[in-house]
């Protein structure tokens, strides 16, 4: 679990560190150019990343259920930290965009690969405790990310914040130099694969089950919603706070760090047991519904304070919804993990990308106009929630109970969330 967790943490980092710096980073290959030209390519550039991640998630999740887990998790993190270095020392904008997509491949063989090995060696109630602990590493690297790339790889050398210079690069090769010793660990630490269900099995006995095959579809159209709601919103907010309020780098590093540690928070809610057990469609639906609230409100009183509110409930509401969706995939049924989890992140990660890369040219129209597209899509995943997602997942619990009664469902193991 602590490899695993570094893994996710250095991936983040990576992504997290790059938020508060884009806009500077981009100037040094665009030069003097309007500030829609910028716009365009800060929704473009994290949505290239997040398009890798699409792209490749759902092939490093089906061979890691054929080869094994360690191999992908080996294979992937390295083309993630060579993507790194890449960007750090790209001479020229179109080499960016090719470094990003190189680190955004890599880096969407972890998450879903790390969830994959810890459903292959847990017990249920065991499963979805570790993910929320993976989910957590993953916003502490997010959480820590901005302030390390503004306030450490600057003043603490001796420069002023936005007058950086080459140091703008440092935090993606400090990235890199610390993924390596993990690199290295990972045949150590994680050992040998565990034993892995044939992929093309398990695809045609879901193919056979109409109720779980709905639940899944399910899942991924909710993961997509939120995850576009999110690309969204962190575009739309580092234009409408650095363009539109004239916030400093410091400060919304600062705001970024608000976000993280409001994901991270609702994430530790679901490590108790007695939130586990109430989580349903209901729950589901206030989430993205109290989130699509804190967009609206923005739009009426517009202002560094109510961002601030803002980022806080969002980010509740988006860092609970994701792991929520994950172990409830894997709640009934968790042989070919690995295929299974990079669907769902595939899903999310191309409703991220498509939100990133919208965000910049609704900046262009308005300012206001990410938000109040973030807020749509949330009110659409509330009402989803309730009205799909709820009765599907209602209904695979129904379809399964005959087989869990003869004990093959889940390998003989209890469930961790009663069915209701």
């Amino acid at each position: 679990m602590a490899l695993l967790g570094a893994m996710v943490f250095i991936v983040s980092l990576g992504y997290g560190a790059g938020l508060p710096l884009i806009r500077l980073y981009l100037l040094r290959y665009l030069g003097a150019v309007p500030a829609s030209t910028v716009a365009w390519h800060v929704g473009m550039l994290g949505g290239v990343y997040l398009f890798a991640l699409f792209l490749f998630a759902p092939l490093w999740g089906r061979l890691s259920d054929r080869r094994g887990r360690v191999g992908v998790l080996l294979i992937g993190f390295a083309t993630f930290l060579v993507g790194s270095t890449a960007t750090a020392l790209a001479p020229s904008l179109g080499f960016v965009y090719a470094a990003r997509l190189l680190a955004g491949a890599g880096a969407a063989a972890i998450m879903p690969t790390a969830q994959a090995y810890i459903a292959d060696s847990s017990t249920t109630v065991d499963r979805s405790r570790r993910f929320v602990l993976l989910g957590s590493s993953s916003f502490i690297g997010f959480l820590a990310g901005p302030a390390f790339g503004t306030w450490l790889a600057g003043p603490v050398m001796g420069s002023v914040v936005g007058e950086m210079g080459g140091m703008l690069t440092w935090p993606a090769l400090a990235v890199a130099a610390a993924g390596v010793p993990l690199l290295l660990l990972t045949r150590l630490c994680l050992g040998r694969d565990h034993d892995i269900v044939a992929t093309q099995a398990v695809e045609g006995d879901e193919a056979a089950n109409a109720p779980r095959r709905h639940f899944v579809h399910a899942s991924m159209l909710l993961a997509a919603l939120a995850s576009f709601a999110v690309g969204t919103f962190e575009v739309g907010f580092n234009l409408f706070g650095s363009q539109t309020l004239g916030l400093t780098t410091a400060t919304m590093a600062a705001m970024f760090i608000t976000c993280s540690l409001a994901m991270l928070a609702a994430q530790s809610m679901l490590l108790l047991s007695s939130v586990r057990r109430r989580i349903d469609q209901r729950w589901v639906a206030a989430a993205f519904a109290g989130s699509a609230l804190a967009l609206t409100f923005i739009s009426l009183v517009p202002g560094a304070g109510s961002l601030g509110l803002m980022i806080a409930v969002v980010a509740t509401g988006a860092g609970m919804v994701g792991p929520v969706l994950s172990y409830e995939l894997l709640e009934r049924k968790a042989a070919a993990a690995g295929a299974l989890l990079g669907r769902q992140a595939a899903a999310g990660n191309l409703g991220q990308a498509l939100g990133s890369m919208g965000a910049g040219s609704l900046f262009t129209l308005t300012p206001m106009a990410p938000f109040w597209a973030a807020a749509a899509i949330l009110l659409l995943g509330a009402v989803l929630s309730l009205v799909w997602w709820g009765p599907t997942r209602n209904r695979e619990i129904a379809a399964r109970k005959p087989t869990d009664a003869r004990g093959g469902a889940n390998g003989g193991r209890a469930s961790n969330l009663p069915a209701r």
